[in-house]
């Protein structure tokens, strides 16, 4: 049988359930109304070519096995699928759905609510599976900030529930300017109480949203959601229900305190077993006094907690504590990773516990995507690197086709004062950049990417070959070039060699020499480049 059936009163309780609980909250200074994030089309096109390793995840219920089984990184693959459709959510809808309520139209309310996870749902309509919302949307946190917002999370359960049990936790990551600000304040800690992630220090800005009640209501904390929902969706299972739980960055230091509050108490009902944990790009939550003990917890007949760290993710080594002799209880993470590459197997790493890891020179944020973390777990589970060249290709059609990339070089620029440009000129050099371009029919997108500043490159004529390996940005101010629009063009200087000159309004404002792997060609290369 179907879930559908199976799960119409209980999916029905916990939206009910949800929007009493939206009904308190005071909506004026709601932060969350925002569109949904992009990247609904690239979720379906990765489901269309990745189904063997969705399918093999599902066909495991996203269990490896008890503690000690060796990971399967297909089950790692499903999770990571659950974790980056979380970022979907339309929130307008839920706004709308809680005034609804608040009117008395309980039905319409319900219907507004369901509607504002359509893609979410057709994602996992795809997987064969069913998705409902069990937390999110708080608007005041209950340590006095008005802008940090409680965790978003959701249920996946497959639809032919009966034959195959399981249940996906799944929390969302970092999308808007107050959940980075609640990832800032991760680096204050406090002892929680005993009943609570063993007592450890964890970080305030994890822990609060978790396991705290909001805005003065007396309605339940996100944990205890998180298993009422549990508690309804196995209560019509004949046999054990696993469940696992993930999430990707702000997202897996949630899903790395539930799991670890779970391990402790129980998921409270005997028709659900906790299964595994598989974290993506997670900051470290707390100090050594929680990763100790939780590595200890797990054990037979619980699952395994597998953290995924992407190769060059910066922030998978925050926080953490100065450099200092006499700095003591280090943030550590509560496992051992394993990292993953776009070109190579994983490699399992060693656990941080007894170790003291201390501050790290920030890189570029790109590898903390979903889009590279996709990349790199896909070669995990078939061995195929894929290129930009696979992303370019779906690109050209959802950006409008040639056309669109035949317009970007349309406003040539004057080639004198390409050549004029004198590198030595501009007063800021920077070698902390990372630069990757890729073309197909002519047709080529490119990023360069120094810190929080990104530059994104729109482009018509052949890139094939500049592969870099390294990369020197020159301009005269970071900041100014925040926000600008400029044209873009390269030239061969050596063989191995290729500058870019961006020029706004006749001037040059920014040059980059990159270093390619291989010897290039003359390049006819021109576009645009707006930077971030």
């Amino acid at each position: 049988m179907h879930s559908s059936g199976i799960f119409k009163e209980s999916f029905k309780e916990i939206r009910q359930r949800h929007l009493e609980e939206l009904a308190e909250l005071d909506l004026v200074d709601l932060p969350l109304v925002r569109k949904p994030r992009s990247g609904y089309n690239d979720l379906v096109q990765w489901t269309k070519d990745s189904q063997a390793q969705i399918q093999a995840g599902i066909v495991n219920r996203v269990f490896g096995g008890e503690t000690g089984s060796p990971i399967d990184f297909n089950n790692a693959f499903m999770a990571f699928m659950e974790s980056a459709a979380m970022y979907l959510r339309d929130t307008s809808l839920v706004i709308q759905a809680v005034e609804t309520w608040r009117r008395g139209n309980k039905s319409g309310a319900l219907e507004l609510l369901e509607r504002s996870t359509a893609q979410i749902d057709e994602l996992a309509d795809m997987w064969g599976m069913r998705f409902i919302v069990i937390c999110d949307l708080i608007e005041k946190h209950p340590d006095g900030h008005h802008i940090i917002v409680g965790p978003y999370c959701g249920a996946f359960v497959p639809k032919d529930f009966t034959a195959n049990p399981f249940i996906g936790v799944a929390f969302k990551g970092t999308g808007v300017t107050e959940e980075v600000i609640n990832d800032l304040l991760a680096t204050l800690t406090i002892r929680v109480p005993e009943q609570f992630l063993f007592g450890g220090q964890i970080s305030r800005g994890f822990y609060y949203p978790m396991f705290s009640t909001y805005s003065g209501q007396p309605f339940s904390e996100p944990f205890t959601l998180v298993k009422k929902a549990i508690q309804n969706i196995s209560s019509s299972a004949s046999t054990t229900v696993i469940t696992h739980v993930t999430g990707h960055s702000l997202g897996a230091a949630y899903a790395s305190l539930c799991y670890a509050q779970l391990m402790m108490e129980g998921t409270a009902t005997e028709k659900a077993a906790l299964g595994d944990l598989y974290t993506f790009g997670s900051p470290r939550v707390g100090r050594g006094d929680l990763a100790a003990p939780l590595k200890a917890a797990v054990t037979a007949p619980c699952g395994s907690a597998w953290r995924i760290v992407n190769d060059g993710d910066y922030v998978t080594k925050v926080p953490a504590s100065p450099p200092w002799p006499f700095s003591r209880d280090p943030f550590i993470h509560v496992d051992a990773p394993y990292t993953i590459y776009k070109n190579a197997k994983p490699v399992p790493g060693r656990s941080e516990i007894g170790t003291h890891p201390t501050w790290a020179i920030p890189t570029p944020w790109k590898p903390h995507e979903t889009d590279e973390y996709y990349k790199s777990l896909t070669f995990a589970t078939t061995g195929r690197r894929l290129s930009g060249y696979d992303d370019l290709q779906m690109a050209v059609g959802v950006l409008g086709g040639v056309d669109y990339f035949k317009h970007a070089a349309s406003r040539s620029v004057d080639r004198r004062l390409v050549d004029s440009v004198k590198l030595q000129d501009f007063a800021v050099i920077s070698t902390q950049c990372a630069f990757s371009i890729d073309s197909v029919d002519q047709c080529a997108r490119g990023i360069f990417q120094m810190g929080s500043l990104v530059g994104e490159i729109t482009a018509w004529g052949d890139a094939t070959g500049i592969v870099s390996d390294g990369v020197t940005l020159y301009c005269n101010s970071l900041k100014d070039l925040y926000g600008m629009n400029t044209q873009c063009v390269f030239r061969v200087t050596s063989p191995k060699e290729v500058n870019v000159v961006f020029v706004a309004d006749g001037v040059a404002v920014a040059a980059a020499v990159v270093t390619t792997k291989s010897e290039v060609q003359d390049v006819h290369l021109e576009g645009i480049c707006t930077w971030e």
